[in-house]
């Protein structure tokens, strides 16, 4: 048990901290109070003293116009000090500063000393005519003149008084201020005392009210009727408890929510191939990447009777939870039926049957289904609305598109799907590719809210299809995730790729380019144009391609070419090296790229042939003997087996694929290229008249 945390009251604080204040403000109103009096008090005395000096002068006037004005003045004044005890003198003096009227007797007939020291004071209202007031801090004297009843001076009388008297009664009115004083002061921290400790009672309902949330028990609320803010605050606390058990309540069911969403996902995770499958000349990859913790996309192959392979991947309408259960449905149903049914019509039909009822209103699936036969090397499918399918050729370095007219499953009356399903039947060749995937590729959307659309799954094909499936894979999945911007993804991902194994061939002894060449010579050839060529390195860009034109033009022989020779030049080199920035190194501008330029021997400048057929031969007689070598490191080529492309043709050149290998072809005599040599991937462009002329011999023959 944790021991107690001790504390100091916050009432006791308050308290004490009221009273304080209070007891400052009294103390100070009482000093400001006690000096206004001692000013008002000795104001008023010094009034006093100067009336009864007024008062003596005017009884005086008529006793010093006497013969013996002791007679009348000694009783007055000794009567006067008798009443007035707090008097220190009272004397009447003549014109001539005698004593005329004084207490003791003996003092008759004498003159007053008056202290020099007094100083002058002044007072309000001003002093009558001839008075005057003195003082010291002893005493206080007020001197008034006696005068003739026409109006003349004719002596004067003086007054005098103890200040301690004065002292005296600014003492005992201080006496009562402070006895004043001290009452309002206990009354006040009273006051206080009891008002803090009512107003501030319900702290401690509040603190044992958040100690018990502490402890966790929400349910008891904090019971206070004040009015005042800790009312307010207790209202609070209470909304807080409630809203915190909701919360927690909540966060329980998510937590529970999450485990089966964990669940699903461990059990979508098992219905999906774990693997590849390798069957014969072929291999079978998948891959898939869900939008939500669990997705409605799927995608499976599996064996078949008679050794061939199922293969399927479907997208149901939605994601989440809702998709994963009838994407394990789907699965279910197929792996149970898919024995039954050698054709993929029949299959998606009776899926479409089985479904139905189970899907809500405005659900549905597109899929795909497939069964390959890798002894017959053909493939049958069908498919119900699902994306276009993609096949890469690799004997042409081309794709196709292969577009179906089905409907989804779940669409329409009971029996209409299979009316729209064909079974339709491609071939693959050795190195061709098919690519099968869910819209989450085409209809990804960049940051700028651009499609990436099948032009980016084509582009993305074409630029890895030579590394085989695996590189296809790892490639449309990191061009979707570049081009979105790196975030989730917006929709399910899922792919299945079908590769045909390329034939192993070895690398052909000889290279027929007018004289036999072989292939182990790649290392000669770079070694000489490392010794007598020109060279050029260039980043793997197309926007570096540019610099080709001014290094062809300050080359040795090339210098020497009219401008349509150095164009035909420029645009061959040109295509070599575009054809390795995109399908070599996908468009990875921290690549290299080598050319040299290797002039054969010096030759005169050949006469132009007005046949406007003869001007790449004669480009191959001015450059006779002269090669390039292009060296990359990216994704091997062998232009060796690719067949030549009828530029005649106008649904080739409307296709695009192929051109450059031919551009470089007819404009050089020969082009060889060493795959995958110790050097890396050498590329050859000679020129060599000979070869060409025959070239042009055969062209004309055939």
């Amino acid at each position: 048990m944790s021991r107690r945390r001790r504390f100091v009251s916050m009432r006791l604080i308050v308290t004490v901290v009221a009273v304080s204040v209070t007891a400052a403000a009294v103390l100070l109103v009482g000093i400001l109070s006690e000096r206004h009096t001692r000013r008002t008090l000795t104001d008023e005395i010094q009034t006093r003293l100067r009336l009864q000096a007024r008062n003596l002068a005017q009884s005086s006037s008529g006793a010093l116009l006497s013969d013996y004005p002791e007679l009348t003045l000694h009783p007055l004044v000794k009567e006067m000090q008798a009443e007035l005890s707090e008097l220190a003198f009272v004397v009447v003096l003549d014109l001539q500063g005698i004593i005329q009227g004084h207490a003791d007797a003996r003092s008759l007939g004498q003159s007053l000393d008056i202290d020099p020291a007094l100083r002058v004071l002044e007072f309000d209202p001003g002093p009558e005519d001839g008075e005057r007031l003195f003082g010291d801090e002893r005493v206080l004297v007020a001197a008034a003149p006696v005068q003739h009843p026409d109006g003349r001076r004719i002596g004067s009388a003086v007054v005098g008084l103890y200040r301690d008297s004065i002292a005296a009664k600014v003492q005992a009115v201080r006496v009562q201020q402070l006895v004043l004083v001290g009452a309002m002061l206990l009354v006040a921290s009273v006051l206080a005392m009891v008002l803090m400790s009512r107003l501030l009672r319900p702290i401690g309902a509040l603190r044992a009210g958040l100690e018990r949330i502490g402890r966790g028990d929400l349910d008891t609320p904090i019971r206070l009727r004040g009015r005042t803010e800790l009312g307010l605050l207790a209202e609070a606390v209470n909304k807080m408890s409630a809203e915190l058990k909701n919360a927690q309540a909540e966060m329980v069911e998510k937590e529970r929510l999450a485990h089966e969403l964990e669940l699903g996902r461990e059990i979508q995770r098992g219905l999906l191939p774990a693997a590849g499958m390798s069957v014969g000349e072929f291999r079978v990859e998948g891959a898939q990447r869900a939008a939500a913790e669990v997705g409605g996309d799927y995608y499976d192959y599996f064996e078949l009777p008679g050794g061939r392979v199922g293969l399927a991947i479907a997208d149901v309408a939605g994601k989440g939870l809702a998709g994963c259960l009838i994407m394990s449905m789907l699965s279910a149903l197929l792996r149970s039926h898919c024995r039954a049914y050698d054709s993929p019509t029949e299959l998606l039909s009776f899926l479409d049957g089985e479904l139905r009822n189970t899907l809500s209103a405005g659900q549905f699936i597109t899929m795909f289904y497939a069964v390959l036969d890798p002894e017959r090397r053909r493939l049958s499918y069908a498919s119900a609305a699902h994306s276009p399918l993609l096949i890469y050729c690799a004997a042409r370095g081309e794709v196709e598109w292969r577009h179906t007219r089905g409907a989804p499953l779940g669409a329409g009356p009971r029996g209409a799907v299979g009316k729209t399903l064909v079974d339709e039947t491609l071939e693959l060749a050795p190195g061709d590719l098919l690519v099968q995937y869910t819209d989450g590729y085409n209809e990804a959307f960049s940051p700028d809210d651009v499609q990436f659309d099948f032009t980016g799954v084509e582009r993305s094909v074409l630029s890895a299809a030579r590394g085989g499936g695996k590189v296809v894979l790892a490639e449309l999945q990191k061009a979707v995730r570049a081009w979105t911007g790196g975030g989730a993804p917006f929709d399910d991902e899922t792919l299945l790729i079908v590769e045909r194994t390329p034939v192993a061939s070895p690398l052909p002894s000889e290279v027929d380019r007018g004289e036999a060449v072989h292939a182990a010579e790649a290392g000669t050839l770079l070694a000489a144009a490392r010794a007598a060529g020109t060279r050029l390195e260039l980043p793997a860009a197309f926007d570096t391609l540019t610099e080709i034109r001014p290094w062809l033009s300050a080359c040795p022989v090339l210098s020497g070419l009219n401008d349509d020779d150095l164009r035909l030049v420029e645009s061959a080199v040109y295509e070599a090296c575009a054809n390795i920035v995109e399908h070599g190194y996908g468009c990875d501008a921290a690549q290299r790229i080598e050319l040299w330029w290797v002039p054969g021997p010096e030759r005169g400048a050949p006469e132009r042939s007005p046949a406007a057929g003869r001007v790449h031969r004669e480009l191959a007689v001015a450059l006779d003997g002269g090669y390039f070598v292009i060296r990359d490191r990216g994704k091997p080529f062998r232009a060796e087996g690719v067949e030549r492309t009828d530029l005649t043709d106008p649904a080739a050149r409307r296709r695009g694929r192929g051109l450059g290998l031919e551009i470089m072809r007819s404009v050089a005599s020969d082009v060889t290229t060493f795959p995958e040599s110790d050097a890396g991937n050498l590329t050859v462009l000679r020129f060599d008249s000979r070869a060409h002329l025959k070239k042009e011999e055969t062209s004309d023959v055939s």
